[in-house]
């Protein structure tokens, strides 16, 4: 039972360690709970997880690859809603990042 109890909780730490580099939620960036995200909203929540992994020692070399907001509203309107960051996350999730960034060559 002990065991049990060890192993459920290193799982449940690694869990939690691994959660800082999971993508962000769209109410992360959807402040004021409208179901839109704009340009403002968009800036300001990039910034405040940028400065939060820099906060907590992480390395910010990929930085210059954020999305741009432009490169998630896809019909051009000015707004982010759920259907075009839910579409952007899973591109990401596939490995086809549809970041505004310059991507480096190795």
């Amino acid at each position: 039972m002990k065991t049990l109890l060890i192993v459920a909780l290193i799982v449940t730490g690694v869990l939690a360690a691994g959660r800082g580099n999971m993508m962000p939620s769209f109410s992360d960036f959807d402040t004021n709970k409208d179901a839109q995200i704009t340009q403002t909203e968009f800036t300001n929540a990039q910034q405040k997880r940028m400065s939060a992994q820099a906060q907590a020692g992480k390395m910010m070399r990929n930085a210059g690859n954020a999305p741009s907001f432009e490169s998630i509203d896809t019909n051009n309107d000015e707004i982010i809603d759920a259907q075009e960051f839910q579409a952007h996350q899973a591109a990401n999730r596939r490995g086809r990042g549809m970041g505004g960034g310059q991507r480096m060559n190795p």
